[in-house]
């Protein structure tokens, strides 16, 4: 029994040092199958023996080298295929990128103002892919996958709201000093509504400071930047006098904007959606239709106006129909609060914004006068529902202008106090300009290191550059439309 301990002992010692040794030979030397492959059989491998070699090739894998970006803004519109042409693919494969890119996008064509990125191999030059905003809401992105497949995709555009804030004298015209500090068209229309039967802006004594502050939505990708609301603003007079203008909802509506005493200053209902010359037919149960031939009700008004004349949206709301809708041809059905809603039938275009789901405010152009569906000529067939009635447009009132209302006085207050003193740190001129601390910026915003406060004629523009993910309160902001400044374009 003892000999054979012995030889137990003496084997294992044996397997162990065949084992360090394979171990060191392999630290020293390498795996010999990583540089190359093993041509040779392995034959009479005996149990218990040890080889070195490995009976295939080892092959790992690199990851490929990361694209290089090439952005730009494009100059000129022009057929997409004229664009990857010049970016480097030949004709045939610029050809079944273009059928792609049409079946996503709708158009060949890219247009002047809009982003397009291209994704070229950093060895090669050649195109990998490319990305195109077709609008301000979704991009087209298309990549070679290759041997001859080509992924195509929509995503949206994703967006992050900032403050702006900005102060600047007016010497002249306002609308001029607006448009020397950057000041959006939109937020120029909101300042004049806003003041209009107080102190007209084009009638501003020289002296008079102008100081507000604005939402913008900025893409991440920096592509876009919209105009999305006017918070606050302040007219500092040269005779001393001081009016301010703040946003505020009180929760069933779109904010709207309201003195230092909560009294409104905009319009919050509209008494007819279009410009118009007559009442060719009012609402009736029963009318004699003209191409029909035959009585029937009509639940609605007709507005006899010009062919593509801006047919507006009497009040807030959220837009239910955007589209076909059989006799009304292209229509618009907008929900208002108070289980209401308006119909607006027979146009000839819906705005590029207006789409089920999307809220709009009253006075925003919706689409246009026309005469499509079932009509005899341009004019525009408005509609108001009650719960689930019909009623007269022209005896029924969607609401008025209205205070704040008691109960929510306190919270109108409190925002009220923040924006104040954001307006209050702005300079007043003819004093040094400001820093940008906690109290310029906008009550909703945090802290940022990047911020940055321009002085421009005679002005300050300060705006915000950090990647906020805040969410503005829902009991702020004047809603603008985002997509109007971009007219033409989009």
């Amino acid at each position: 029994m003892l000999g054979m301990g012995k030889g137990w002992i003496i084997s294992a010692l044996a397997v162990a040092f065949a084992v360090t040794f394979s171990a060191i030979f392999l630290i020293i030397h390498g795996n010999p199958a990583v540089s190359g492959t093993v041509t040779q059989p392995i034959r009479g491998l005996a149990a218990g023996a040890t080889e070195t070699r490995i009976p295939f090739k080892v092959e790992t894998a690199q990851p490929a080298a990361a694209a290089v970006r090439i952005s730009t803004v494009l100059n000129r519109t022009e057929s997409a295929l004229r664009y990857l042409e010049d970016a480097g693919l030949d004709a045939s494969q610029a050809e079944q990128w273009v059928a792609e890119f049409v079946r996503h996008s709708h158009s060949p064509v890219m247009l002047a103002g809009h982003s397009l990125t291209l994704f070229k191999d950093p060895d090669s030059g050649a195109l990998r892919g490319f990305r195109y905003n077709v609008d301000y809401r979704r991009a087209v992105i298309e990549l070679d996958l290759g041997a001859g497949l080509i992924r195509v995709w929509q995503m949206p555009i994703q967006y992050e709201l900032r403050p702006v804030l900005v102060a600047f004298p007016v010497h002249g015209d306002f609308r001029e000093a607006a448009k020397r500090h950057g000041v959006p068209k939109l937020i120029v229309n909101a300042l004049e509504k806003a003041f209009d039967s107080r102190h007209p802006l084009n009638r501003l004594e020289t002296g008079s400071t102008v100081k507000l502050i604005y939402q913008e939505k900025v893409a991440r990708d920096g592509s876009w930047r919209l105009p999305n609301g006017l918070e606050a603003a302040r007219l500092s007079l040269a005779s001393g006098k001081t009016l301010d203008a703040f946003a505020f909802s009180d929760g069933h509506s779109n904010a709207h904007l309201y003195d230092d005493q909560g009294r409104a200053l905009d319009v919050q209902t509209l008494r007819f959606p279009v410009n118009f010359e007559y009442i060719s037919s009012g609402f009736s149960p029963s009318r004699y239709h003209p191409l029909l031939h035959t009585y029937r009700p009509h639940l609605g008004i007709d507005l006899v106006a010009h062919y593509g004349a801006p047919v507006k949206a009497v009040a807030d709301g959220r837009v239910t129909t955007a589209g076909w809708c059989g006799e009304l041809g292209r229509c618009v059905r907008i929900a208002h609060s108070g289980d209401v809603a308006t119909v607006y039938g027979h146009l000839s275009q819906i705005g590029t914004q207006v789409a089920p789901g999307t809220h709009v405010y009253a006075g925003q152009v919706i689409g246009k006068v026309g005469s499509s569906g079932l009509s005899t000529g341009p004019h525009l067939h408005f509609a108001v529902v009650d719960g689930d009635r019909f009623v007269n447009p022209l005896t029924e009132h969607l609401g008025e202008n209205h205070p704040i209302s008691p109960r929510m006085r306190a919270l109108f207050n409190e925002i009220k106090e923040r924006y104040e003193a954001a307006l209050n740190s702005l300079p007043d001129f003819g004093q040094s300009p400001v820093t940008e601390t906690a109290a310029t910026r906008s009550p909703a915003t945090p802290v940022a290191e990047n911020n940055s406060a321009v002085e421009n004629g005679g002005g300050i523009h300060v705006r915000f550059h950090h990647h906020s993910h805040h969410r503005y309160h829902r009991y702020r902001t004047a809603q603008l439309n985002p997509a109007a400044s971009y007219e033409g374009g989009l």
